[in-house]
């Protein structure tokens, strides 16, 4: 971890020391950019969007590595007490983060967001299934589930992500786990997943994007061939809903022991924020994000892994009609 550590915030400083030297050129080179691009296509100002994203993206884990720091030392200073309540700090500062940086996509796209279902989310303990389609949609959780309902959400994330530095030292500090995709012990993977189902309460909440990775048309076709050769019947359940990924079972089954209501979450409108390749191809700029909430009753889900197995991708083509749903609603 140290190690890792010795090379990620150097290297995020660094970046970011060089992005704020470098504005006085890169602003009005995107502006340049820009108003060529808007004089030949009419499509609206994107690179002047991009360097302000990359800008407070920077900025704000500049300021999680500053604060994280500051609250070290005043656990070295204060002790025992100052420890303790770094928990409760790591989540006010989590809070902050995100809400930084979706306020700041929020103003610079001009988004607008649809929320539909929001009351069923709250109370705890729960566990929330979200899709996954955008670079930016893994905010939703924080801003709705978190701040909206009032839920500390511990996550599983991939261990790819440890290489942020606000993730890694702010992910650690909280009942989180990173996943390790290529495992030579998934039962491991599995059981360090169950473990955050443990002592939940009403203000907890365990949250996972069962697609393991961001929808792409590709990846969709590769999946869905796979799913064909090992489980027909899950595929006839899926090949309808275009606009989702099989889901992935094991870390989604492995928390469902935890006896906690399952919230699944829907939402459409941030397709064309897929990476940094679809928001300049597509410029969306003005759009709106809607977003739908589906409680499910822990006494409703079935046992059995098999059962248990088809309840999912129930579930997940739920999600997929949902989306369809969404968008047709968006468009008109």
């Amino acid at each position: 971890m140290i190690q890792r550590r010795l090379v990620t915030i150097p290297r995020t400083a660094l970046i970011w020391v060089v992005l704020t030297l470098a504005l006085p050129l890169l602003i009005p080179a995107a502006v340049l950019v820009d108003l060529t691009r808007q004089l030949a296509t009419r499509k609206p100002w994107i690179a002047i969007r991009l360097v302000f994203m990359a800008w407070v993206y920077l900025t704000a884990q500049i300021a999680v590595i500053v604060v994280a720091a500051a609250q070290w030392l005043a656990s070295l200073v204060y002790g025992r007490r100052a420890a303790e309540r770094r928990g409760e700090w790591s989540y006010w500062l989590q809070a902050k983060w995100v809400s930084t940086i979706m306020a700041a996509m929020t103003w610079a796209f001009q988004l607008s967001f649809e929320v539909k279902g929001g009351d069923v989310v709250a109370p705890g303990p729960i566990v929330v299934l979200f899709r996954h389609a955008s670079i930016m949609d893994n905010l939703l959780p924080h801003v709705f589930v978190s701040a909206a309902a009032g839920i500390r959400l511990r996550w599983v994330l991939k261990k790819e992500l440890l290489s942020d530095p606000a993730l890694d030292i702010g992910g650690n500090r909280m009942p989180n786990y990173f996943v390790d995709r290529d495992s030579d012990d998934p039962a491991e993977e599995r059981a360090n997943i169950a473990a955050l189902g443990a002592d939940l309460g009403v203000r907890d909440g365990v949250m996972l994007f069962p697609e393991g990775t961001r929808f792409g048309p590709q990846r969709r076709r590769r999946r869905m061939a796979d799913l064909r050769e090992s489980s027909p019947d899950l595929y006839e359940l899926l090949a309808p809903h275009e606009l989702v990924l099989p889901p992935r079972t094991g870390g989604v089954l492995a928390l469902l022991d935890s006896g906690a209501d399952v919230v699944v979450a829907a939402h459409a409108g941030f397709e064309a924020m897929r990476g940094i390749k679809e928001v300049w191809t597509t410029a969306p700029v003005g759009r709106t994000v809607a977003l739908s909430f589906r409680r499910i009753d822990s006494a409703d889900i079935p046992e059995g892994y098999d059962e248990r197995r088809r309840w999912l991708f129930e579930t997940w083509a739920w999600v997929g009609e949902e989306v369809s749903t969404l968008q047709d609603g968006l468009a008109s």
